[in-house]
């Protein structure tokens, strides 16, 4: 009887800890990777943007940064 609880305690300790780190897997790096290019990618073009010396269009071309930063959010897994 003692031997049966002791093995569903251990049993459902590996559970958690299993559970723990297939939470912190690298999936969910994989995802944060994604998000990390098109930040990236975002301030380089807005960098390119500062450049622009009409305040007009230095605002149109950080938009266009802003749209195709969002686009590139939408799609990471």
């Amino acid at each position: 009887m003692k031997r049966d609880k002791i093995v569903l305690r251990l049993s459902l300790m590996l559970f958690v800890v299993l559970g723990t780190l297939t939470a912190a897997g690298p999936s969910s790096s994989a995802k944060n990777r994604c998000k990390d290019r098109c930040k990236e990618d975002y301030n380089i073009k807005k960098d390119a943007c500062k450049t622009i010396p009409l305040k007009h269009a230095r605002k149109v071309c950080e938009d266009v940064a802003k749209r195709s930063r969002n686009e590139c959010k939408r799609r990471c897994p």
